[in-house]
């Protein structure tokens, strides 16, 4: 076993979940900062709890978050931050290795580093696909070109309670009815869009086995690559988001490097978000590099996994990629 892989067991034993701002997270943090230590960066805390560790004026920073969702899995994050030390390991070149604080509820951590300003010229990030198109193609890497923009929000759909014995069908205002035929037009919508939308939560009233459904609250959520298909989406499916992240794109010298070092790797729209699109969108030329997710490209999820050799090529590939734009 790998030294990257162990240090993902380590993390992972602190418990699979580790909530940003828990105390499983500082664990996390702790056990970063004493690789760190180890690697011979020298090491900080930031004002949003973002621990860094840093060579020379480290212009050039690379990392992810060791936060996770409940009952998540060992690489989503945690493999990016592992990547990056092991990476700074491999060069002599002039960086920050940075563990983001709380990634997964809303990049607290990243959205305090843009915050306070200082940030970097570049940040390059190694993170999992969280997907099947790498392991369908069969293929290590791949190199992100943009991360989906997002829109979210609650839809409130409502109809008439009645007995559902003595109602003709016809004669009903049926709520859930109309639920699903959203649900179906979110479906169809991202389908001819080339993108994503989920209803995740349905809400039905008032939930008795023998009343037809009065009110229905559901959740919506649409991602797409531009603007553009993000805006066109969210018509299509007919609801006013609450909340919206627009995309970005990856960018400048850490794209470039990434093209260099992994010359004909399939090039992905990343549907998840990620700190690096936080740097990117306050104008941090940013750059990913996706390792392949096996087992059909399960994530937050204890099946989540990715093998030995394709994390050791992931690796490589960084530090190289770090040492070209860190020149």
């Amino acid at each position: 076993m790998s030294r990257a892989l162990e240090r993902l067991d380590e993390l992972y034993a602190i418990g699979a979940t580790r909530i940003g701002r828990s105390a499983e997270e500082d664990a996390a943090h702790a056990l970063v900062a004493r690789w760190l230590e180890e690697a011979g960066l020298e090491v900080s805390v930031d004002a949003g709890g973002n621990t860094f560790g840093r060579r020379g004026d480290a212009r050039v920073w690379t990392g992810s978050h060791v936060d996770s969702v409940p009952n998540g899995g060992r690489f989503d994050g945690a493999l990016g931050v592992v990547a990056a030390i092991e990476a700074a390991e491999r060069t002599q070149a002039q960086l920050a290795v940075v563990a983001f604080r709380d990634e997964e509820r809303g990049y607290g951590g990243s959205l305090a580093a843009v915050a306070a300003g200082g940030l970097p010229d570049a940040y390059l990030e190694l993170h999992v696909e969280q997907g099947p198109v790498l392991e369908r193609l069969g293929v290590p890497l791949g190199i992100v070109t943009a991360i989906a923009g997002q829109a979210r929000g609650e839809v409130v759909i409502e109809g008439r309670a009645d007995h559902a014995g003595t109602t003709p069908m016809d004669a009903r205002a049926d709520a859930l009815v109309e639920a699903a035929a959203l649900v179906l037009r979110a479906r169809d919508a991202a389908a001819t869009a080339g993108a994503v939308a989920t209803v995740g939560r349905l809400e039905v009233e008032p939930g008795a086995d023998n009343v037809v459904p009065a009110r229905v609250t559901l959740s919506v959520d649409a991602r797409a690559a531009t603007v553009e298909e993000l805006e066109t989406l969210v018509a299509a499916i007919g609801f006013a988001p609450a909340r919206r992240t627009e995309p970005v794109a990856m960018t400048g010298a850490p794209l470039e490097a990434l093209r260099a070092v992994v010359p004909g790797a399939p090039e992905l729209v990343s549907g998840a978000g990620h700190d690096a699109a936080i740097l990117a969108s306050a104008g941090v030329p940013s750059g990913m590099l996706f390792v392949r997710s096996l087992n059909g490209g399960i994530s937050h999820s204890p099946d989540e996994l990715s093998s030995d050799d394709d994390i050791e090529l992931g690796i490589a590939s960084l530090a190289a990629a770090l040492a070209r734009i860190s020149r």
